[in-house]
């Protein structure tokens, strides 16, 4: 599963929805149970504001979600 279109096609069949995907980094909403309890946790702070989001490897591509 090597091929973009199919890494994308495999998240939207686990019941994500696929915000965007740019130089192997997908950028997804509603990730399941397996990918939070696998997931890495990134605490980013730009300009002042503190934002948290996950990610995790799948299909060698780097799956990332923002937390709300």
């Amino acid at each position: 599963m090597k091929n973009k279109f199919d890494v994308v096609t495999a998240l939207r069949l686990r019941g994500m929805r696929v915000i965007s995907n740019k130089n192997k980094v997908i950028l997804i909403a509603h990730p399941s149970r397996d990918f939070k309890q696998d997931a890495i946790e990134i605490i980013e702070n730009v300009k002042g504001i503190r934002r948290r989001c996950h990610v995790i490897q799948f299909a060698g591509f780097c799956i990332r979600w923002i937390d709300d």
